[in-house]
């Protein structure tokens, strides 16, 4: 998954799901980080690197993956909606255009 496009909110509420079910220290100990920089993360004080936003969905348990998942997919597509209303009309065709595309359905 192409971690760099989550933005670092999406990677707080990650994170924050991922404490749900483990201690700091566990979480530290997945992640590759100290427990200081979980705490760091959870104050909002600093955000998980593409690095460690890798390695955290690569050891996600798969009671975890759908709300993890959801979180994903919410992000990205309130980003496209972003980019979809601060382009003009002939933008906004090509991206339904791809849109369309990519799941092989034609859009309104």
């Amino acid at each position: 998954m192409p971690v760099q496009w989550i933005s670092k909110e999406a990677r707080f509420k990650i994170i924050d799901a991922m404490l749900a079910t483990r201690s700091t220290t566990e979480l530290a100990r997945v992640l590759g980080v100290s427990p200081a920089a979980v705490r760091k993360y959870v104050k909002r004080v600093a955000h998980p690197s593409d690095a460690v936003l890798a390695r955290a969905l690569a050891s996600t348990e798969m009671y975890e993956r759908p709300v993890i998942m959801e979180i994903v997919i919410n992000d990205i597509l309130e980003a496209l909606k972003r980019l979809y209303n601060s382009v003009d009309e002939k933008y906004k065709g090509v991206i339904k255009e791809k849109i369309s595309a990519i799941i092989g359905a034609k859009l309104c």
